[in-house]
């Protein structure tokens, strides 16, 4: 039995849901038997792949052709997430981070069924009157916003100590001036550290600084920063 050489739309009369503007429903007209065929709506839009695409035309099919239906792609599916920025976390400085409950967040997602994780812009936020940390109003597009580091993660890598953390600030907005004059000057000292550093995160610093996608921006938003 030969490949039929185009494919239509199912009758309207396999469900009264289906009608002409259908057009993602195909089966191949040589093979329909509505008297006497009931195929689950899933497995029809299967079919027609392997109908068009998996035999020649003019092909011989397989006896058992017409009850053998493809496995679906586990890729073709759709996705769910949540939209949440990482400010929004609890934490213990003013302000979400990306440290300990970010990867908490990550698991839950995972455990959850989610595959996606939103969030808005990541650049460094505004700083200016009536900006109050927007990122939408961020200095750079290619830079992070570094009020995001978690300063327990920098003392889990050694770039800074526990006795140097400030006092747990609590509070239900955050307050970017006031979390910027705490983490800034902390910040930028495990900066100064890890640059005088000797080690594997020192290397994975200068890959950082070396990566062409990386190096064509890095030293004039350094610059733009400073100034």
């Amino acid at each position: 039995m030969a490949v039929a050489t185009s494919l239509s739309l199912l009758p309207s009369t396999l469900s009264p849901k289906l009608s002409s503007s259908s057009s993602s429903i195909l089966f191949s007209s040589a093979q329909f038997h509505p008297s006497r065929t009931r195929i689950p709506l899933f497995r029809i839009k299967h079919a027609a792949v392997l109908t068009s695409s998996a035999y020649a035309v003019g092909e011989d099919l397989p006896l058992d052709y017409g009850e053998v239906f493809p496995q679906p792609d586990p890729t073709d599916r759709r996705r769910a997430g949540v939209f949440l920025h990482p400010t929004s976390f609890n934490g213990p400085y003013g302000i979400g981070d990306l440290g300990e409950e970010a990867f908490r967040f990550i698991d839950w997602l995972h455990d959850a069924g989610f595959s996606l994780w939103q969030v808005l812009p990541l650049v460094p936020p505004g700083r200016k009157a009536n900006e109050e940390g927007s990122p939408y109003s961020g200095q750079d597009a290619n830079c992070g916003n570094t009020l995001l580091i978690s300063l327990d993660e920098l003392v889990k890598d050694g770039l800074l100590t526990k006795e140097e953390l400030p006092k747990p600030l609590d509070a239900e907005r955050v307050n970017y001036a006031a979390v910027a004059d705490m983490k800034d000057p902390l910040i930028t000292k495990a900066a100064e550290r890890l640059i005088m550093s000797e080690g594997d995160l020192k290397s994975q610093l200068e890959d950082f600084r070396r990566d062409p996608d990386i190096s064509c921006w890095l030293e004039d938003a350094a610059f733009f920063c400073c100034n």
